[in-house]
């Protein structure tokens, strides 16, 4: 397993994967990020006033509250919020913003970032049916042993509810069945999605065009033999220049963060 750097523009590791894999479902994540664009800072009219999340206590809706907040929507700059609010309309499929979603999210947590390129997406490729909550554990109990510097104090407990969680909102993202064996859905991302990973991957890294340096690319969802060929495919239909030197495949975005999805969603 590779240490990693706590460097503070990868983001610091926390336990928010427990609030969001805890929420009933993904539609509320859909209201929310509706309800901060059509009006202005009322996700605490949703979670407060409309109980939309469903929750008994007011610090249960003041943590759900902070934490979706800082999940989905937190954005990097104007581009950022530009894209999200344009993928979450009516025009765009139900699939296509379950992908969007695990995109933001892992723009914006670290841990889920990591669990998601190091142990879900390594194991989806391995030709494994399913994912258990072991393999989960066991990733975060070796991370923790190789990383002490990182100073994380997490119990028994937490890095089973850790586990759990997230296997909890994958199946909720329609990427897991439901239910105690984990099997994994297939999972290809539409032309449209591959298309929208890109302007994500830039957002991560805004001063790198190499696509195949870039961390998000693990949780591209395309196979790491198929990224040149599938990339070359749609550059060619002008949503985007690539270039490939035989080491870096450098891609250039060819249309605005506001104006990519009227560009894909004709």
């Amino acid at each position: 397993m590779e240490r990693l750097n706590n460097t503070t523009d990868l983001g610091a590791y926390n336990t928010a994967i427990n609030v969001i894999g805890g929420l009933r479902d993904c539609s509320v994540i859909f209201k929310a990020i509706d309800s901060h664009f059509s009006q202005s800072d009322s996700l605490k009219e949703l979670v407060n006033q409309r109980n939309e999340f469903n929750l008994r206590t007011e610090k249960s809706r003041t943590r759900i509250e902070r934490e979706v907040r800082k999940a989905f929507l937190q954005f990097k700059n104007e581009d950022h919020q530009a894209l999200i609010q344009e993928i979450f309309t009516e025009r765009v499929p139900l699939q296509d913003k379950e992908l969007a979603l695990v995109w933001q999210f892992s723009l914006n947590n670290r841990l889920f970032r990591e669990i998601t390129a190091r142990v879900f997406i390594k194991t989806y490729y391995s030709g494994r049916a399913s994912i258990s909550k072991d393999d989960i554990t066991a990733y975060l109990k070796e991370f923790l042993r190789q990383n002490p510097s990182l100073q994380i104090d997490w119990s028994e407990s937490t890095i089973n509810t850790i586990s759990t969680k997230y296997l909890n909102l994958m199946s909720k993202l329609e990427f897991l069945s439901p239910g105690r064996v984990k099997s994994f859905k297939h999972i290809r991302p539409s032309s449209e999605a591959q298309v929208l990973f890109l302007y994500f991957a830039k957002l991560l890294s805004p001063s790198a065009s190499n696509i195949l340096t870039n961390e998000l690319l693990p949780v591209s969802f395309i196979p790491s033999e198929d990224v040149q060929g599938r990339f070359k495919k749609l550059s060619l239909k002008g949503f985007f220049n690539m270039n490939f030197n035989g080491v870096a495949l450098n891609i250039e975005l060819s249309h605005s963060y506001k104006g990519i999805c009227d560009a894909l969603y004709k």
